[in-house]
């Protein structure tokens, strides 16, 4: 990764302009008031229907949360603005070739943080069903977590405490304590985070890692480092990525994981290596895939697809050919204006 950094060529060298640099997704900074007077568009294509369908469920689940936030504002007292929140929603597919045949793995994965100011001043309800981990997606069969609800304060920078609920058959507790930082140094950029994590039923756990890229334009060359020790298991868990890439446009999101496994990619294209294991010098699953991404329709829904192959310990390191597709959907503007959610990919 050193020696990739060392030699990468810096495009376009003496110019600094965006068109040089992936454009950057960002969710809408809108309030939800601001919603309520914007009128929806008439649908005359399958395209309209799409964006009518998104911008439904947007302004509904927008507009619960501002009633339910109204309702927690001091008597007497004029309500703070309530801003939007935003929602993702991910879901991949491996069709692979194993030695028992066909065989499909699915994984599918939400995060929705809640924006409440008149519940709380800088409080952050929750809903999601990433790990507590984090943990780099590798095989989706292996990553199916419960949906977990909670509250997510920042007490000081860089650092963020979560308590809440796992949802599952037998519901369980847990809080986590996480630090992380964006240190940048003109085109490398370094993304460490560690996090102290307990829940009942499962005990005490440390996982933590280190991301670092290199931009030369739109090309971007990374590696990311992740580990995890649970107690309970006296094991630790690990994973090594990297990635070579060109994306004409990001989705920015700072979660260790999104950037891990290239999630973040919003239009282009990408090769992946990926190394992961269950003690410090043993490895059980490798993996190498290339992925291209484009937007679907407008600046929310994204698709992608590329060609995977998979050795893993547990089927003796037969070769698992096959290919890997998914969507993203991001609900984090109205589609049916263009200045909240352009195309990236134009």
């Amino acid at each position: 990764m050193l020696a990739c950094i060392a030699v990468w060529p810096r495009a376009g060298a003496g110019a600094d302009t965006d068109a040089e640099n992936p454009a950057q997704v960002h969710p809408s900074s809108g309030t939800a008031e601001d919603l309520r007077g914007i009128a929806a568009n008439v649908a005359d294509t399958f395209g309209d229907y799409l964006d009518r369908g998104h911008d439904w469920l947007y302004r509904r689940v927008q507009y619960f949360i501002e009633d339910v936030d109204m309702w927690f504002a001091p008597n007497g007292t004029t309500p703070l603005v309530v801003p939007v929140s935003p929602l993702r929603i991910d879901f991949d597919g491996d069709f692979l070739h194993k030695q028992s045949g066909f065989g499909l793995a699915s994984a599918r994965t939400f995060d929705f943080t809640l924006r409440v100011p008149n519940l709380e001043h800088r409080l952050r309800l929750f809903v999601t069903n990433d790990s507590i981990q984090e943990t780099p997606v590798v095989d989706p069969a292996q990553q199916q977590n419960p949906v977990r609800a909670g509250l997510r304060l920042t007490p000081v920078a860089h650092v963020d405490v979560e308590v809440g609920v796992h949802a599952k058959i037998l519901p369980s507790a847990f809080g986590t304590v996480r630090w992380s930082r964006d240190l940048s140094a003109e085109s490398l950029h370094i993304y460490p985070f560690a996090k102290l994590y307990a829940e009942t039923g499962s005990g005490i756990g440390v996982a933590g890692g280190v991301g670092a890229d290199h931009w030369s334009g739109r090309w971007v060359v990374r590696s990311a480092s992740y580990a995890d020790w649970e107690r309970d298991k006296a094991a630790t868990d690990w994973n090594q990525t990297f990635i070579v890439g060109y994306a004409r446009a990001v989705i920015q999101e700072r979660r260790y994981d999104r950037l891990a496994d290239g999630h973040d990619l919003a239009c282009g294209v990408m090769a992946k290596l990926a190394v992961s294991g269950d003690r410090t010098s043993r490895a059980t699953l490798y993996e190498t895939s290339v992925l291209l991404k484009r937007p679907l329709h407008g600046g929310w829904l994204f698709g992608y697809a590329g060609p995977m192959l998979r050795w893993d310990r547990t089927f003796g390191w037969h070769p698992d050919a096959g290919v890997r597709i998914g969507f993203d959907a991001l609900f984090w503007g109205l589609a049916t204006r263009p200045a909240e959610l352009a195309d990236y990919c134009r």
